[in-house]
């Protein structure tokens, strides 16, 4: 596949991309297309690429503007780097983990802040699923201020428009059905292995607010209060590091899962709760073996469920949209779901027609 394009459908209007090896450029059309709305606007995952050239960097961010993005979401903190974006009138936004952090330090000093399954287990030590699921428990307070302030220096950053959570949930409960077969698991059900978070910390503050500890119940995935008492604690983390961004007078937006019901499901977000400037939902279909056209209904029960003045973005999975015709349907049906507009994750570059997985 040599060519992407965003498309224009029922007076619906966003901007042309189109690639041809590492060149991006505008694809013409029958006619010119009209404007792009001021309220669309058009992201992308990527990393800083600290080692290029300041010449490279431009020639990038240029190729960016003209394929129609408006703001990066970059992984790694670079000023001068985002200074060289803003240059080329683009948003600069910092993609940082939340959650999932297997620093070091951590590890080794605060093993007690990570989140423990329903077997006993820690996520310091045996961490599901890969390596790097060192997932923070939202219920300590200490988890909360280490973060505010992790955050809050990250905020200071010059050059930067805005911070970008990422991991900010649960382990998966339940993984997304296409990853099953991955690792050998079938989960109808919400296995202990993969429940979290039972540390004592958060059984120690559910009892108080209930009289009862969830890891006496008979089942604990059926009680509906222990599920919100979760749901409620990575929301109150949100919320506090919102009024952190806010403060330093940046934006804050979030990559969550890809509709409130199946991110509350699977990875105990309630996104559509949260203070937020923006939320990406990873709308990647095949994940869930779906087809293109399931794009539409989640974005729609997002934007439903939000409020009116909180923009979705789409987030799109270019390996799995293996032809134009693929990538202009999907961009089609997140506008006629109710989209702003559209992240792309997996790079502007050729999209090999093999499927590729990118894991979890």
């Amino acid at each position: 596949m040599n060519r992407r394009s965003f498309v224009q459908k029922a007076g619906m209007a966003t901007v042309g991309l189109a690639a041809t090896g590492n060149t991006l450029h505008l694809r013409a059309g029958d006619s010119p297309a009209p404007p792009t709305p001021p309220t669309t606007k058009n992201w992308i995952w990527t990393g800083v690429q600290d080692r290029a050239t300041p010449d490279e960097q431009r020639r990038r961010f240029e190729r960016f503007r003209t394929a129609g993005i408006d703001a990066v979401l970059f992984s790694g903190v670079d000023a001068q780097v985002f200074a060289l974006a803003k240059e080329q009138g683009l948003e600069t936004h910092a993609w940082t983990w939340t959650l999932c952090r297997g620093d070091r330090d951590l590890l080794e000093q605060h093993p007690d802040w990570y989140v423990v399954n329903r077997l006993g287990e820690s996520a310091a030590t045996k961490p599901p699923y890969v390596g790097y699921y060192h997932f923070l428990c939202p219920s300590h307070e200490e988890v909360s201020d280490h973060l505010a302030d992790l955050f809050g220096r990250l905020a200071d950053t010059p050059h930067l428009d805005g911070v970008h959570l990422d991991y900010v949930r649960y382990p998966d409960v339940i993984l997304p059905v296409a990853l099953w077969k991955k690792y050998n698991l079938v989960q109808n059900e919400e296995l202990p292995q993969f429940d979290f978070c039972y540390c004592d910390v958060c059984r120690a503050a559910f009892k108080q607010q209930t009289g009862v500890d969830p890891r006496e119940q008979s089942d604990p995935p059926a009680d509906a209060a222990w599920r919100q008492y979760r749901y409620d604690t990575v929301t109150r983390l949100v919320q506090r590091l919102a009024e952190v961004a806010h403060g330093k007078g940046k934006q804050i937006t979030a990559a969550v899962f890809p509709t409130p019901s199946i991110a509350r499901r699977l990875v105990r977000q309630d996104w559509t709760r949260w203070n937020l400037d923006a939320v990406l939902p990873m709308t990647y279909h095949r994940f869930y073996n779906e087809e293109v056209d399931w794009i539409e209904g989640a974005v729609r029960e997002g934007v439903t469920a939000l409020p009116a003045d909180r923009p979705l973005y789409a987030g799109l999975f270019l390996p799995d949209l293996k032809t134009e015709e693929d990538f202009d349907q999907a961009v089609r049906c997140a506008l006629t779901g109710g989209a702003k507009g559209v992240s792309l994750f997996g790079g502007l570059r050729d999209i090999k027609p093999a499927r590729q997985s990118a894991g979890i």
